[in-house]
């Protein structure tokens, strides 16, 4: 006997239903996992950390030879190519 297009519709809703569920149970596992592994990271860590020392600036040192012609053949290439 074939089933009905209505058995078929509720049978296609229940799996639905089931397999949603199992996906909304593994996510908030996961969550709770997360959750916890936080804590647990999070009471490894030191009261107070470190301050990070930002690197101090590289002084500049007359600048790099020939940079002026470098930058003045980008110019005429930029100038070439807007006056196409």
């Amino acid at each position: 006997m074939e089933p009905t297009t209505g058995e078929l519709l509720l049978s296609g809703i229940k799996l639905m239903l089931i397999g949603m569920t199992i996906v909304y149970l593994f996510l908030a596992l996961l969550v709770g996992v997360i959750k916890q592994t936080s804590k647990w990271f999070q009471r490894d860590e030191p009261e107070s950390p470190t301050q990070l020392q930002a690197p101090r600036p590289v002084p500049a040192r007359g600048g790099l030879p020939g940079r002026q012609e470098i930058v003045a053949a980008i110019a005429a290439a930029i100038h070439q190519y807007r006056n196409r």
